[in-house]
């Protein structure tokens, strides 16, 4: 399986978010194969403890005969992605879930049936609003090559999963936030998005860690982000970082 290029899902995603001119679904579907993905879903729950939490918002590129099946099965009462997405706060292979009995078997067993796919991934998302909501990837690969993408391609992933939060969270006129950020916070935040760690950041820019992780503070709380990575995504959707930005050198 291909490693995944970040800054061309980047540029899908913002395109969607800026242009309004492709469904969030039909997007999704593109991005999917560019990352040589079977399926993307995007759900947003309620925050509520109770069994009977609220689906707010749907979407995903899984086979009609499937979103039927679901439906008609009410299945949203047992789906085991559900169930754990939506008090996860880590991301969670459906491995994971099987032992959870009989009828997670039987639902994962259904929706391989219906070209689901045979792994699936479900990243959680946090927001400080009144939700909680999951991004879910799937694939039809072996188990070895399912391993090593995931291993490869989790962090780009996570920056992915906010992005599609992002797209639907701003139904496709995402505004530029009124920030501004210093020149090294931009710079520490285009190279954090580029995936570099704290301590190459300080290498390639020239001062100290502990310097880096002060301007990715003070540019997570200046963009109201939980952590690096949310903010990383919210400055490459609002377009404080360019698409190419994550490309060249600076």
């Amino acid at each position: 399986m291909s490693t995944i290029t970040i800054d061309a899902a980047a540029q899908k995603l913002t395109d969607a978010i800026f242009s309004g001119d492709q469904p969030l679904n039909e997007t999704l579907t593109v991005l999917a194969a560019d990352l040589g993905l079977s399926h993307i879903s995007y759900i947003r729950m309620g925050k509520g403890q109770d069994e009977d939490l609220s689906v707010l918002t749907a979407v995903v590129t899984f086979p009609w005969s499937w979103q039927l099946r679901y439906f008609l099965k009410q299945y949203i009462k047992i789906d085991p992605v559900i169930k754990r997405g939506r008090l996860a706060v880590i991301p969670f292979d459906w491995e994971e879930l099987i032992p959870e009995g009989a009828a997670a078997i039987a639902f994962f067993e259904d929706a391989r049936a219906h070209g689901v796919g045979q792994n699936g991934l479900t990243i959680p998302i946090r927001s400080r609003k009144n939700w909680a909501s999951i991004v879910s990837y799937t694939s039809n690969h072996s188990y070895e090559e399912w391993q090593g993408y995931k291993n490869t391609n989790l962090a780009k992933l996570n920056i992915i999963s906010l992005l599609i939060d992002n797209a639907a969270s701003r139904d496709f006129a995402l505004p530029r936030p009124e920030v501004k950020l210093s020149e090294r916070e931009l710079q520490c935040l285009i190279w954090s998005a580029r995936g570099k760690t704290y301590k190459e950041i300080a290498d390639i820019v020239g001062v100290s860690y502990s310097t880096v992780k002060f301007y990715l503070d003070t540019a997570r709380h200046k963009l109201n982000c939980s952590n690096v990575t949310h903010a990383v995504a919210v400055a490459i959707a609002s377009g404080i970082i360019p698409s190419q930005a994550l490309k060249g050198g600076l």
